[in-house]
């Protein structure tokens, strides 16, 4: 289904019947799809949606491709399918956006869960434009092609369920929309918006993961007073590698955010 977004239509996967109060909204990393919690949504066993943020999936290729941009996104959907309050659970960027969405909407936030996260990479400008040169060289079906087994834990490199999820994730959008994602998700920083989190945060990351190694993880649980898992063996994209596991995972923050 689409809803409509700030800057044009964002398309929506959704399991169950959402609920105004307590669904889980789940945010994808950058440069793949809401179709990457498909597995997640049916293990989860409760009503969730996945949206495809602006730039991704069959969602607009319109921008700008800002943390902000994509939080407006996201509230685009808790408004358009009537979402009062809702669980978000992250990876890599989706995470960074869940936190600020968390802490610039409080209100509609009940827990956050990032998979792979950060507040921001601190990647230099000439490894952003190392990156692009590359996107634009390759194109960008070969580019996330080849990627895809360098970001994932080491027993899932050969995995081919978890590299074509990778791989359809990315899709063949245009090398200059992808290029400006690249741009606005790896100079990206959130470390002002973090102590201003109320929602509980589990932080959790792969102890092989190449892009947001676990410092990054550690990073969040302590800004946010949150608790951290590193999940061992696992890479960037646990949605993919494991799934079963990210899904007892959110449950069981869903599940003491509901506690008290």
């Amino acid at each position: 289904m689409n809803v409509e977004g700030p800057v044009g239509p964002l398309s929506v996967l959704v399991s169950g019947t959402p609920e105004t109060y307590g669904t889980v909204v789940l945010i994808h990393p950058i440069n793949t799809a809401g179709s990457v919690w498909s597995a997640v949504m049916a293990a989860l066993g409760r009503p969730s949606v996945a949206l495809d943020l602006r730039g991704h999936g069959a969602s607009t290729p319109n921008g700008p491709f800002t943390v902000d941009g994509y939080v407006d996104d996201v509230v685009a959907v808790l408004d358009g399918l009537g979402l009062a309050t809702a669980h978000l659970a992250g990876g890599s960027l989706g995470g960074s956006i869940a936190l600020a969405l968390a802490a610039r909407h409080p209100d509609r936030v009940l827990s956050v869960t990032t998979f792979g996260s950060t507040l921001g990479t601190g990647a230099s400008d000439a490894d952003i434009r190392a990156m692009i040169d590359e996107l634009d060289a390759k194109g960008t079906g070969k580019y996330f092609a080849e990627l895809a087994p360098l970001i994932v834990g080491t027993a899932h490199r050969d995995d081919a369920r978890v590299l074509a999820g990778i791989r359809e994730a990315a899709g063949t959008r245009p090398e200059p929309v992808v290029a400006a994602i690249l741009r606005g998700a790896f100079g990206a920083d959130i470390r002002d918006l973090a102590g201003r989190v109320r929602a509980p945060v589990h932080a959790v990351g792969g102890t092989e993961d190449p892009t947001c190694p676990p410092a990054m993880t550690e990073e969040i649980a302590a800004a946010t007073g949150g608790r951290i898992t590193l999940l061992d063996g696992v890479g960037h994209v646990p949605m993919l590698e494991t799934p079963d596991e990210v899904a007892k995972i959110i449950a069981a923050h869903i599940n003491e955010e509901q506690l008290g």
